[in-house]
């Protein structure tokens, strides 16, 4: 009993070395890949705290915004909108750290709870793709890029190496999420092999993004994918010569006028998860809607091209791509379209900003991990909290 019992103890030690060296090869022989999916799994809004990160400073001449203070107006639209009858309490247990409205260009109330504060940043998630988006249409308009029509393998020659049929992806189509290239979120055992985690928690994320990516199909169906922005990454790195934080991210923010420091979390080689690695205030992202509805301009200045505004709202950008809990979603542009005169950058955990050029109204809405509502919850809340507030007099985008 005694010989049996010891083979046991024996045994278990040498079936987990077992298991994690059968691991190890499927995670591609990396340990510390591995060991930040075993370690980590699920995303979170902690994440960037232990990720590496690159600063992008605040603007040299920050920019005050105007305010116009009625948390009075907005606490009745919540009311009356989306069913809240108690505003702090709802954003308290909802696990918000920031809610920002701002109406007719001036922040009218802010809410801060459960950590955050105005000058404290948070995880932006997948909004970073609407201003990676912005980021490559400045690109375009500066001529470092000559098209959004470019094939990415005139960008990144080493996945026309790989397949021939990456020449028919435009830079066009990974934007708009239309590549044909495969992706799936959804993880399981043993987790390391799959796309979601090969990407988020990659050591080389450049170099993951030109070797993993298989195609599926040709451009044109829509499949929301985290290579695309990566990819989209790899093209605006060689164009610039520079890492986004330090490159065109930062030139944008001090174009912006932006108040705060913001961040970008970074591989071991220092290049962004550009489909998640934002980190900013919400004051400072709210900025970003805001040139939605201001023709893209700050003061005489055209920060964010005409170009880029125009093919947000295209109507192929409203045509239905998803059905989330039976809403209706379009999706250009790194914008999700949930109506004709609206976009949403959404990001997981709660992140979320809202365009409503019918109430020239932004909102935006950070938050924390491990909280019931869902996104799409939450979207339609600030949707219907957007029509209520009428701009006064009645708005309409200047371009």
């Amino acid at each position: 009993m005694k010989r049996v019992l010891r083979h046991l103890l024996w045994g278990i030690p040498a079936t987990l070395l077992v298991c994690l060296v059968a691991l190890w090869f499927r995670a591609g022989r990396d340990v510390g890949y591995l060991m930040r999916v075993l370690v980590h799994r699920e995303s979170s809004t902690d994440d960037y705290r232990w990720k590496r990160s690159m600063p992008v400073a605040p603007s040299a001449t920050p920019l005050p915004w105007p305010e116009a203070r009625d948390c009075g107006a907005v606490e009745a639209a919540f009311a009356r909108g989306a069913e809240v009858a108690d505003l702090d309490a709802y954003l308290t247990r909802g696990g918000t750290v920031s809610l920002v409205v701002v109406r007719n260009g001036a922040i009218v109330c802010e809410w801060y709870g459960n950590g955050g504060a105005r000058d404290r940043p948070a995880a932006a998630f997948s909004v970073s793709k609407t201003v990676i988006s912005l980021v490559l249409a400045r690109a375009v308009a500066e001529g470092k890029i000559a098209s959004l029509d470019d094939a990415i393998t005139g960008h990144v020659a080493g996945l026309a190496a790989r397949d021939a049929r990456f020449s028919a992806i435009s830079l066009a189509s990974l934007v708009d999420m239309r590549s044909g290239i495969a992706f799936h979120e959804e993880t399981a055992f043993p987790w390391v092999d799959q796309d979601a985690p090969a990407v988020y928690y990659a050591s080389d994320l450049a170099r993951t993004v030109v070797e993993r990516p298989r195609i599926e199909a040709p451009p044109g169906s829509f499949v929301y994918n985290d290579y695309a922005p990566n990819l989209i990454g790899v093209a605006l790195e060689r164009a610039y010569g520079a890492k986004l934080a330090s490159g065109p991210m930062q030139a944008l923010w001090s174009e912006l006028g932006a108040a705060y420091p913001a961040a970008w979390s970074v591989d071991d080689h220092g290049f962004a998860w550009h489909e998640s690695g934002l980190v900013v205030t919400a004051r400072d992202l709210a900025r970003i809607g805001q040139l939605m509805l201001d023709g893209g301009k700050v003061g005489d200045r055209q920060v964010a091209p005409k170009a880029f505004l125009t093919r947000s709202l295209d109507p192929v950008g409203r045509a239905t791509v998803v059905t989330f809990a039976g809403t209706q979603l379009g999706y250009r542009n790194g914008w999700w379209i949930p109506g004709d005169q609206e976009l949403l950058a959404m990001g997981r955990h709660g992140q979320l900003m809202l365009v409503s050029l019918a109430s020239h109204t932004v909102i935006v809405r950070m938050g924390l991990d491990g909280h019931d509502e869902t996104n799409i919850s939450i979207a339609r809340r600030l949707q219907r909290v957007a029509a209520q507030l009428t701009p006064s007099p009645p708005a309409s985008a200047p371009w």
